[in-house]
């Protein structure tokens, strides 16, 4: 009687689960039955009553003794035949034998004609394949054992521009299972016990799953220690063995995350500069011909010709232009701007004007490159790729265009109709503020709509539109990184009267925060537009440069003419350090400031906009008189206030102090500075002629800027990034930060030394 056949891995693994659940949680070391004791499965073999229901044989019956008959009586009349004497064969007649012979000589031709035909048959095959049909079954043969192998290349690194690691090659080990080998060797049981033992019955399906596929090679997307790699190789079970494959790290976690992006599971880029800069990052793989043979049930490749690295070429390193250091303190004062307005969304750009460098670029919410992504929501890079109605910040475009144009006069004076105008029969353009007659300077410190829109009328429709083409709106921008949004600046045909107006002031067009903020940049480098970029140069496996872009400098795309420019931005310094400005938020101790607020009200995409949903900005160029930086800070929907000077510009006053301070950007002694025992008031709200606005501070007094200096050295040993930048801080001194993890040295000792000396900490991570 057979046995009936074996159940499968899965119902074996169910009716022990079933039978003792809670010991499953309690074999957990590696090597140990997970669920030992209790007679279900110890030592990886199922116990008597997990068997399949093998029924007990039963005994073969045993034969009735039977009784020898006797021979009938003989009839009568018929004698009986003398019993012949046992153990005495009787001799065969010779007709018998004759006939038994012949039969003999009969078989044996037979078995001989048989044996000369296969001997023939085989000669004659051994003919065809050896002779005959050789090339055919030798290609045949080739093609069975000559596979391609693909010799992939190392992916490049990215560095920022301190060549300073920010996403870099890893090996992971991978457990790697033959259920074949498994199955033939029967210790799936075992081998299940095992990696349950590791990572307990949660992962039962999926490695049961894994376990019953007809496969030779199947990789679990597990996660592997140091400690189950130990186990693995102590416990040497069949068909499971370790596997080390390529793995992306991001050193700096969700540090410029949407600059740097992140790979696929093939590890080719998807997302930032990784998909942006793919094609240099990848390098190439090369293709050689193997004879694959199989040596101890692994297959074995010996490679036809060449070395196995032929033709292979390892990506190449892509510098950025981030600094980030910068980065990293642009992340912690959005990360404050988020805690205290709780917007839907947020960016922060910093940029050098000289340049078109991108130092920093951060976007709310975020992710972390190193683990999955729990919504698209967070990778999607707000800076570049969402389009907003830039709002007022577009009113330092329509006053440099009129200028430049010679349409108005900087001391021109416009009545701005104490706060309401009816354009049209059927619309009124209003202002925050009531105001009368205001110089172009006044206007753009206030924040005029209706002022805007009677300069933009010296202009006409045609002119604006094509001032504004000139600065780069309605055009995506060649930075290295995909989905850029060219926002959108509709055809000035297409322009109703009150829409051309909107324009003027920053609605009825869209443009992303980037775009904004390299416009804001020509202004703040004398009306020279440089292309915005966020890669510097690429560099391959042997450290030569094969590409590097060369700034625009004073080559660059001439937008203004410079007195245009200085005339623009210096007015714009009345935004932030009058006592009508609307950005007084935005003051940094030490340094002049030229900035604009926006607060735009956000468009409903059926048309209209949202009566209680707005954009807070601000943009701002430091120091106003030479600058260094451009900063620009967009803040979608905030809860608890909606004005760019109440959300946007404080995060832009701390930014911009902290990365002066970095640079090691001198003060400016013409700027205001504190008084030596007045601090300046914190801005609140007030009524002016029945409108909310923004109180007045104490001006800063020229000459009377307290500034304090510290005349030691600190020990930086010890210190994460952003400490020692925050101590450098207050030393004054410009820190320049290699590696990553803890403060382990520095080129300056601690103690006396001068203000703004350059120190350089090198960071390691803990092992």
């Amino acid at each position: 009687m057979s046995a009936p056949p074996k159940s499968s891995l899965r119902s074996r693994f169910a009716r022990a689960r079933g039978k003792n659940v809670d010991l499953i949680a309690q074999g957990r070391a590696p090597g140990r039955g997970w669920l030992g004791g209790a007679g279900l499965f110890t030592s990886g073999r199922w116990s008597k009553d997990e068997d399949e229901g093998a029924a007990e044989a039963s005994p073969e019956p045993t034969p009735a003794s039977c009784e020898v008959a006797e021979p009938p009586a003989a009839k009568s009349g018929v004698r009986a035949r003398a019993k012949k004497p046992e153990g005495r064969p009787s001799m065969p007649s010779l007709p018998t034998m004759a006939s038994d012979l012949r039969s003999v000589r009969r078989r044996s031709a037979i078995v001989g004609g048989l044996v000369i035909t296969g001997l023939l048959g085989m000669g004659y095959r051994a003919w065809d394949i050896g002779v005959h049909r050789h090339a055919d079954y030798a290609a045949q043969g080739n093609r069975q054992q000559l596979r391609t192998y693909t010799l992939e290349a190392s992916r490049g690194n990215v560095v920022d521009r301190n060549h300073i690691s920010m996403a870099v090659n890893d090996r992971l080990d991978r457990i790697v299972l033959n259920p074949r080998l498994i199955r033939a060797h029967d210790r799936e049981d075992e081998v299940l016990a095992f990696l349950l033992g590791m990572y307990g019955p949660d992962k039962a399906d999926y490695i049961i799953g894994e376990l019953e596929r007809d496969k030779a090679y199947r990789r679990l997307r597990l996660p592997v220690d140091d400690d189950m790699v130990a186990a693995i190789r102590e416990a040497k079970l069949p068909g499971i063995r370790l596997e080390q494959e390529p793995h992306r790290v991001y050193p700096r976690g969700s540090l410029a995350a949407h600059v740097l992006g992140r790979v696929n599971a093939q590890g080719q880029g998807n997302l930032g500069v990784e998909l942006g800069m793919n094609e240099d990052l990848a390098g190439r793989a090369a293709s050689s011909p193997a004879y694959y043979a199989a040596f101890g049930g692994k297959g074995t490749k010996l490679l036809v010709d060449g070395h196995p690295d032929h033709g292979v070429s390892r990506g190449r390193t892509v510098v950025l232009t981030v600094d980030s250091a910068i980065q990293a303190m642009a992340e912690e004062e959005i990360d404050e701007l988020v805690r205290n307005w709780h917007p839907v969304g947020a960016s922060v750009l910093v940029l050098d004007p000289e340049t078109g460098d991108i130092l920093a670029m951060v976007n709310r919410p975020t992710f972390d490159p190193n683990h999955p992504v729990a919504s698209a929501s967070q990778t999607v890079n707000l800076a570049v790729q969402r389009a907003y109605e830039p709002g007022s910040t577009l009113k330092a475009i329509t006053v440099a265009a009129a200028l430049e144009q010679g349409t108005i006069r900087p001391d021109q004076t416009f009545f701005c109709e104490e706060g309401r105008w009816q354009y049209t029969p059927r619309h009124a353009i209003r202002d925050t503020k009531r105001k009368g007659w205001l110089d172009v300077t006044e206007i753009l410190a206030v924040s005029s709509n209706i002022c805007t829109t009677k300069i933009y009328e010296t202009l006409g429709k045609e002119s604006l539109y094509r001032w504004i083409r000139r600065f780069h709106f309605g055009e995506r921008p060649e930075v290295q990184l995909p989905a850029v949004s060219k926002g959108l600046v509709a055809d000035w045909h297409k322009w109703s009267d009150i829409q051309a107006a909107n324009v003027s002031f920053g609605q009825g067009m869209s443009a992303s925060p980037l775009q904004v903020a390299a416009a804001f940049s020509a202004l703040a480098n004398g009306g020279i537009y440089n292309t915005p970029a966020i890669v510097s140069q690429v560099i391959d496996a042997d450290g030569q440069t094969i590409w590097e872009r060369s700034a625009d400098g004073p080559e660059g795309e001439r937008i203004v003419r410079r007195a245009t420019a200085d005339t623009v931005l210096e007015m714009l310094t009345a935004v932030v350090h009058t006592r009508d400005g609307t950005g007084k938020k935005a003051r940094i101790d030490g340094y002049e400031v030229a900035g604009k607020t926006s607060t735009a009200q956000k468009a409903n995409p059926e048309g209209g906009y949202f009566e209680d949903q707005y954009y807070a900005s601000f943009v701002g160029a430091v120091p106003a008189d030479d600058p260094k930086l451009v900063i620009l800070v967009s803040v979608d929907n905030p809860e608890g206030g909606h004005y760019g000077n109440q959300v946007a510009a404080p995060t832009f006053s701390r930014l911009g102090g902290r990365a002066l301070a970095y640079l090691g950007v001198p003060r400016d002694d013409e700027s205001g500075a504190v008084p030596e025992t007045i601090a300046i008031a914190e801005d609140a709200p007030e009524l002016v002629d029945g409108f909310l606005a923004d109180a007045d501070v104490q001006p800063p007094l020229p000459g009377k800027r307290v500034v304090e200096f510290t005349t030691g050295l600190p020990d930086f040993t010890g210190l994460t990034l952003s400490q020692a930048m925050a101590e450098a801080e207050k030393a004054h001194v410009h820190l320049r930060a290699t590696g990553t993890g803890l403060a382990v040295g520095q080129s300056v000792p601690p103690g006396p030394v001068q203000p703004g000396v350059e120190v350089e900490v090198h960071f390691e991570a803990l092992q």
